[in-house]
């Protein structure tokens, strides 16, 4: 039997090439959903607050914002609390295409379940969660 880890790094890849086709349509790079998705859930995000929240360091996320704020997706301006923090916030061009991120990520997830049974992918669903949930605590401890 195939490890977890394996399948799991399988599946992620192949998501990985699904979402770099359909996002180019939108002038997007293939992880810049979550970029946007991010910003456009909590408005005035910090950049290190979107770091922690979709795992990636920091200057990885500085990076794609630049990228993202250069396409007119986002806009950065100093906290009023403390200067040195950014606040991001999406831009209408971010909002215009928010839904059509999510019908994307939507299509792709049930592609993926097509052969599952319903009554099954709500357990698979939970069991995903807690395999996630524990890779958490192990890598994020409290």
């Amino acid at each position: 039997m195939d490890s977890l880890t394996k399948m799991v790094n399988r599946i992620a890849r192949l998501s990985a090439l699904y979402r770099e086709q359909e996002f180019k349509k939108l002038g997007l790079g293939e992880m810049h959903h979550a970029y946007i998705l991010g910003v456009c859930n909590q408005p005035g995000i910090s950049q290190e607050e979107l770091a922690c929240k979709i795992f990636i360091n920091k200057s990885n996320v500085a990076r794609q914002l630049a990228q993202l704020e250069q396409k007119g997706f986002i806009t950065r301006k100093s906290d009023k609390k403390d200067a040195r923090k950014l606040q991001v916030f999406p831009t209408e061009k971010a909002l215009a295409i928010e839904a059509d991120i999510r019908t994307i990520l939507t299509d792709w997830n049930n592609q993926l379940l097509t052969s599952i049974p319903l009554e099954r992918q709500e357990q698979l669903s939970i069991e995903l969660h807690q395999i996630m949930e524990q890779a958490e605590a192990i890598m994020c401890p409290k």
